[in-house]
């Protein structure tokens, strides 16, 4: 898979990330939260490798998920896009289907992996553009080391970088820098 460059933003929209994988039916989960500021992939991938070392067992996990939470101040005179026009931009490079505010992609570009997007406009207590980017196996999933697992999370957060890079008028992406 391609990754993307680093996006640089003087003031990153990260509000928060998640990273989770599954340890196989009803045996329970191995969860991040990493809140804003934004530390980077690079300090989060040093983190995710920390929290699969507690799963003893790599083969016991079969499934993963990874998620960023972004908020956008509203900007003056631009138009924020809506769930048509994301839908427009995202059926350009994916499959998808619409559940109100959420559209979810099937397939992604990374085998086994299923994709999603929820925009929102000012939640409860955080005004703004909230946009909710996941990655997600789509079925279990079979790791055989830290460095396979480890790739599935740098290929998802590429994946969401891509998204990103294809729904977020440029607009936004100026002010940010």
């Amino acid at each position: 898979m391609d990754y993307p460059p680093p996006h640089s933003f003087s003031r990153s929209p990260v509000e928060e990330v998640v990273c989770r994988c599954t340890l196989g039916h009803d045996a329970g989960s191995l969860s991040l939260s990493i809140p804003g500021p934004y530390p980077g992939w690079p300090h989060i991938r040093k983190m995710v490798r920390e929290m699969i070392a507690g799963a003893e067992d790599i083969s016991r996990i079969d499934g993963c998920m990874l998620q960023y939470t972004d908020l956008f101040p509203l900007l003056s005179g631009v138009t924020l896009p809506g769930i048509e026009d994301i839908e427009d931009l995202i059926s350009r490079h994916y499959d998808y289907k619409t559940s109100g505010h959420k559209i979810v992609l099937i397939p992604t570009n990374i085998p086994g992996t299923a994709g999603s997007v929820i925009s929102l406009l000012n939640r409860p207590g955080r005004p703004g553009w909230t946009l909710i980017f996941s990655m997600y196996t789509a079925e279990p999933a079979r790791f055989t080391s830290c460095d396979d697992l480890l790739d599935w999370f740098d290929n998802a957060r590429a994946g969401i970088h891509t998204l990103f890079d294809i729904i977020v008028p440029e607009e936004f992406v100026q002010a940010l820098r």
